[in-house]
């Protein structure tokens, strides 16, 4: 697997949707079978998120996004109810982006 690959999947990834099922949860309400409808993952992927097992690596980058405001967009759009396609999109594009600051 390619190294930039690996640091999506295993890292940048999960701490994206970290980010937002904190939000979701935190700001929307939204529960954990909910939450995880929308990211398309199982609610056990999102219980681990809001209960913070998982990498300091990826607590950290979580954090980071968190602060910088990067997954609040996203967060918005699907509690609005955009198009999972679009928000597919725009997670996308949010790892790109921080896949080519690593």
């Amino acid at each position: 697997m390619d190294p930039e690959c690996r640091s999506i999947s295993k890292l940048i990834l999960p701490a994206i949707r970290a980010s937002i099922a904190e939000i979701m949860s935190r700001e929307y309400r939204y529960k954990q079978k909910e939450i995880a409808d929308k990211l398309g993952v199982v609610q056990v992927a999102i219980s681990k998120y809001l209960n913070g097992r998982y990498s300091s690596e990826i607590e950290r980058l979580k954090v980071e996004i968190l602060k910088k405001g990067l997954s609040k967009d996203i967060a918005s759009n699907i509690a609005e109810g955009k198009p999972s396609s679009e928000i597919g999109r725009e997670i996308d594009s949010l790892c790109g982006a921080l896949a080519g600051e690593k």
